[in-house]
C-alpha cells in the first residue's frame, strides 16, 4: 500500500493500482527517440501486473505500532516473501516471458533490501536465499524459452536486461507520480533508443504531486491518466480492527496524473 500524507489524514493507493498505472506508461512508451518495448505485449503485461502479489496484503493492510498505516517501503521480509512468490507464479501462468521479467523485478527488490539494510542483520541470509531462488527461477524460465519462436532471442542475457529496463523505468515513473517517498527529481538510465546500441538517460522532475516532467520524454506527447485511491481522515488509529474498518469505509477518489516533456 502506498500511503501518502494528506492534511491530517492519508491518501491510500494500492500497489496493483500503481502497477496498472506503470503498465499504461509502458503501453504509451515510444517515439522517434525511444524504442517501443519489445516483446511489447509481454513487457506491458509484466509492468501492469508486477505488483499483483500485493492484492491480499493491500486488501488487509497493516497498522504500525505507532498507530499509523504501514507504507509499502516499511513492510517486513516475512510479508514480502509470499508477495513476490505469488506475483512470479501468477504472471508466469499468463505469459512465461512476462513472469521472467517480474522475477527479475523481484530480484531487484531483494537487492535493494540488502543495499539499504531494510531488515535486521540476522535476516540477511533469508534475503539472500530469496534472491537466489528468484535467480534460479529466471535461469529455469530462460532455459525453457530458448527455443520459443517469439521469446527465444529475448532471453539472451543482454537483451533480457535491456528489456527489463522498460518495466523498471515505468515502475519508477509511476512511483514518482504516486508517492513522495522517492526524490522529487532524478535520473533513469540505460533506456533503449531507436538507434542501434543507443542508451538514453531520462531526467524526471515532480513539480507537484501526481505530475512529472521528463527530459527527454519517451512518449509521443503529454500523457494524462487516472488512478483510484481512498482517503482516510485520521492520522492515527488505536487498533488494527479500527484501521481496517476505516479503510473499508474510506471514500474512493479519482486522482488525475500527468506526464509531459520538460
Amino acid at each position: 500500500m502506498i500511503v501518502r500524507r494528506e492534511g491530517r489524514g492519508y491518501l491510500l493507493i494500492s500497489q496493483p493500482a500503481h502497477a496498472w498505472l506503470a503498465g499504461e506508461l509502458a503501453a504509451a512508451w515510444g517515439n522517434e527517440l525511444f524504442a517501443r518495448p519489445s516483446p511489447r505485449q509481454a513487457v506491458v503485461m509484466a509492468t501492469r501486473l508486477h505488483d499483483i502479489g500485493w492484492l491480499a496484503w493491500d486488501g488487509a493492510p497493516r497498522l504500525g505500532e505507532d498507530g499509523r498505516p504501514v507504507n509499502f517501503l516499511d513492510t517486513i521480509l516475512a510479508e514480502t516473501i509470499p508477495v513476490w512468490k505469488r506475483a512470479v507464479e501468477q504472471v508466469s501462468l499468463l505469459d512465461p516471458y512476462a513472469g521472467l521479467l517480474v522475477s527479475k523485478h523481484a530480484s531487484t527488490i531483494y537487492r535493494r533490501r540488502l543495499a539499504r539494510g531494510a531488515d535486521p542483520p540476522g535476516q540477511r541470509a533469508a534475503v539472500e536465499a530469496q534472491l537466489a531462488e528468484q535467480e534460479a527461477i529466471q535461469e529455469s524460465l530462460s532455459r525453457k524459452l530458448v527455443d520459443h519462436p517469439l521469446y527465444g532471442p529475448a532471453v539472451e542475457p543482454d537483451r533480457l536486461n535491456a528489456t527489463y529496463r522498460w518495466l523498471r523505468a515505468c515502475d519508477l515513473l509511476s512511483l514518482a507520480l504516486c508517492t513522495d517517498d522517492i526524490p522529487s527529481s532524478g535520473m533513469i538510465t540505460a533506456i533503449k533508443g531507436t538507434e542501434p546500441i543507443q542508451s538514453i538517460q531520462i531526467r524526471y522532475e515532480r513539480p507537484r504531486p501526481f505530475e512529472l516532467r521528463l527530459n527527454p520524454t519517451p512518449f509521443a506527447g503529454r500523457v494524462e491518466l487516472e488512478i483510484q485511491a481512498r482517503r482516510l481522515s485520521e492520522s492515527t488509529y488505536s487498533s488494527q480492527a479500527i484501521y481496517l474498518a476505516a479503510v473499508e469505509q474510506a471514500a474512493w477518489t479519482t486522482q488525475a496524473v500527468a506526464v509531459s516533456e520538460a
